[in-house]
């Protein structure tokens, strides 16, 4: 019903639209929203107890509306700071390209202690062992890189080198390799059948 009461009253509401709105829009100043009660109630308060600053309030300042007028805002960029002094004992990046992955994932350092190895070394090491025993074997290996022995042997001990196994026949056909014993196992054997009890007669 709200609806079709809507739909009846749209042509009254529209009529004449444009010439009305062209009227209120030429006003000088237009009328304003109407003030909630309690707001009214302050508003009548305020003219009877400070008429003066009332009277101000509604009056036109010529100087500010020419203050407001004079007012020009220019943006401009900042002004570049000076660059901060560089530290000798601490200087800044100065390439900023990205930096490139290591051999092993991590960088190796410039300087190793005694006793302590590199993971390049570690694997070079390994795999000479590996190779040849005999001519590098841990007392060799723990002279060369100043490491105690004993650690060489749990090295050697604990950790190998991955190998790579290529077969010389590259082209084979694949097999199918199921299991060697059956999942289900048939029994064949014959079931023994109950004897006929004594004065039963054969209805076969």
């Amino acid at each position: 019903m709200g609806k079709v009461l809507s739909l009846m009253g749209r042509p009254l509401r529209n009529y004449n639209i444009e010439n009305r709105a062209h009227k209120i829009i030429s006003k000088e100043k237009p009328t304003p929203a109407p003030k909630h009660k309690s707001d009214q109630i302050d508003y009548e308060r305020m003219m009877k107890e400070y008429p003066e600053a009332f009277e101000e309030s509604q009056q036109k300042h010529e100087q500010l509306n020419k203050y407001l007028r004079d007012v020009y805002v220019q943006s401009h960029d900042p002004v570049p700071t000076l660059k901060p002094k560089s530290n000798p004992d601490r200087p800044l990046p100065v390439n900023k390209s990205q930096v490139e992955d290591f051999e092993y994932g991590v960088k190796e350092p410039e300087r190793v202690p005694e006793g302590r190895t590199t993971l390049r070394n570690a694997l070079k090491f390994i795999t000479d062992h590996h190779k040849n025993p005999r001519l590098h074997s841990a007392e060799q290996i723990a002279k060369e890189y100043a490491i105690p022995e004993e650690t060489i042997n749990n090295v050697l001990n604990y950790f190998k080198v991955y190998e790579i196994y290529v077969p010389e026949q590259r082209k084979v056909k694949a097999k199918f390799a199921g299991p060697s014993v059956p999942r289900i196992k048939v029994i064949t054997h014959p079931k023994k059948q109950l004897a006929a009890a004594k004065g039963e007669k054969d209805n076969t």
